[in-house]
């Protein structure tokens, strides 16, 4: 019975991080894109890397330098807390600077627990799971303008037979005024969630807005500065900041800093390197956190290829 009482609180310490703050889903909030995490995940702007534009912002695609970017990539995430490990595929087509294609997938397994019977008898395991996939169009209609969405679904499995999904879209119009940007969207819109207890949660769905600068000076000195921030349809705000600096379109390094507030991804600085060769990138991030914060020593990488 003892073994049974521990194994229903593990369960439930589960569902704690998924329904905190009255929010669903969190890890559609989450950017696990090692090139974006290196700059806190301000990337609504981001041109540079286009393949994770459909779990972003799709507006992006058809201002990207690259006709086609492919993504891997793994994250630890909150390995001290939660201990999450994730794997994702993404990847972007841009039609002539006119239009762009998207779609990403990313699958998130949780630590394993316990699962006994009534009285008490051990009979196995189950590893909690999460998964999303996204599909994105965007269409450049001025010179200087584009609109993108998103749309796909997002599904937790918190244990044996019980899991719960929903339908996620996200919606942008992007402006791009010579090395200026700015964007402006609603982020991870959807049906919300109904647990096994009856009660309704929101997903974490927010309006968000991102600005950022970037430059090549003496053809080999690149910098890009980036500002995100988001308002909760449930209330709170959150923002991030990040920079980068590459050389010779070969070596990059990134750092930013997130304010979490109450969102669902809470403050982290992060710092960042990308290497990149004949269009081959490899791209990893680490976020360092103060105290007992879940978000400290999560670490993820990435591997890419554009033409």
């Amino acid at each position: 019975m003892k073994k049974t009482i521990t194994n229903i609180l593990g369960a439930a310490m589960l569902l704690i991080p998924t329904f905190a703050g009255a929010q669903a889903l969190p890890f559609v909030a989450a950017d696990m894109n090692a090139a974006a995490l290196g700059k806190a995940g301000a990337n609504a702007v981001e041109t540079s890397s286009i393949a994770y534009s459909a779990f972003s912002n799709a507006a992006a695609i058809p201002f990207a330098d690259a006709k086609a970017d492919f993504a891997a990539g793994y994250t630890m995430w909150q390995p001290s807390a939660v201990g999450k490990n994730a794997i994702s595929l993404a990847g972007a087509y841009n039609i002539n600077g006119k239009f762009g294609v998207a779609a990403a997938f990313q699958y998130g397994m949780n630590p394993a627990y316990d699962i006994a019977d009534a009285g008490g008898t051990l009979k196995g395991t189950y590893s909690p799971k999460d998964m999303q996939v996204n599909a994105a169009f965007a269409y450049r209609f001025l010179p200087f303008l584009s609109v993108g969405v998103n749309a796909g679904y997002a599904s937790s499995s918190l244990a044996e037979g019980s899991s719960y999904g929903t339908f996620v879209a996200d919606a942008y119009l992007m402006g791009c005024f010579s090395d200026f940007k700015v964007a402006l969207g609603v982020a991870n819109l959807g049906g919300g969630v109904t647990s096994a207890g009856g009660a309704k949660f929101s997903l974490p769905s927010s309006v968000n807005l991102g600005a950022g600068y970037g430059k090549v000076f003496a053809e080999k000195h690149g910098i890009d500065v980036q500002l995100d921030a988001d308002y909760y349809f449930e209330g709170g705000v959150s923002a991030a900041v990040g920079a980068g600096y590459t050389f010779n379109d070969l070596v990059s390094v990134r750092a930013g800093y997130r304010y979490g507030g109450e969102s669902p991804v809470p403050s982290f600085a992060s710092v960042g390197l990308g290497v990149k060769f004949i269009g081959i990138r490899l791209d990893a991030a680490y976020l360092v956190a103060s105290g007992n914060s879940p978000m400290k020593n999560t670490l993820a990488v990435g591997l890419g290829y554009s033409f």
